[in-house]
C-alpha cells in the first residue's frame, strides 16, 4: 500500500472512530424527551449532522484511495453499492441520513420533531452497518 492509500486509510479510520463516537452519544441520550427538552433535541441533532456528515465524507475518502473522483454525496454512495464495499440496503439507509441531516440543518418546511425522533431511532443502527461494513472492506486483503 503506497504512503497515500495509508493516510487516506487512517483519515477514514478517523472519521469512523467519530461516526462512532457519535452513535453511542445518540444511542445512550434518545429519548422521549427529545421532543420537550430543546437543549437535549438540539444536542442531538448537531451530533446526528455530524455522524451523517462523517459518514458522507467516508464516503468520498474511500473514493480517493479508489483512485475514482469524489462526487456528490448520492452518487458517491452509489459507487460504494456497485463496488461491493456497502451493501445495496445500507446505501439506501445512507441516503436516508443524509436526507434528514439536510431537512435538521436547513429546517426544510420546518422540522416535525417526533418524525425526526421516530427516523433517528430507525437510523441509528443502519449507521453502525455502514461503518461495520467500511471496516470489513477496509481490513480485506483487496485493497
Amino acid at each position: 500500500m503506497e504512503a497515500h492509500d495509508i493516510r487516506i486509510r487512517e483519515r477514514i479510520l478517523q472519521k469512523i472512530e467519530m461516526l462512532i463516537d457519535r452513535i453511542e452519544f445518540i444511542e445512550r441520550h434518545l429519548s422521549d424527551a427529545v421532543v420537550s427538552d430543546r437543549i437535549l433535541r438540539k444536542a442531538l441533532y448537531k451530533e446526528f449532522q455530524e455522524a451523517a456528515e462523517a459518514a458522507t465524507d467516508i464516503c468520498a475518502l474511500i473514493r480517493r484511495m479508489l483512485s475514482s473522483s469524489a462526487q456528490d454525496d448520492y452518487t458517491n454512495l452509489d459507487y460504494l453499492v456497485t463496488e461491493g464495499i456497502i451493501d445495496p440496503e445500507t446505501g439506501k439507509d445512507i441516503k436516508s441520513v443524509n436526507g434528514l441531516r439536510n431537512r435538521l440543518v436547513h429546517e426544510y418546511d420546518g422540522i416535525n420533531d417526533r418524525i425526526a425522533y421516530a427516523a433517528m431511532q430507525r437510523l441509528m443502527p443502519r449507521l453502525r452497518r455502514f461503518s461495520e461494513e467500511v471496516l470489513v472492506w477496509l481490513n480485506a486483503d483487496r485493497i
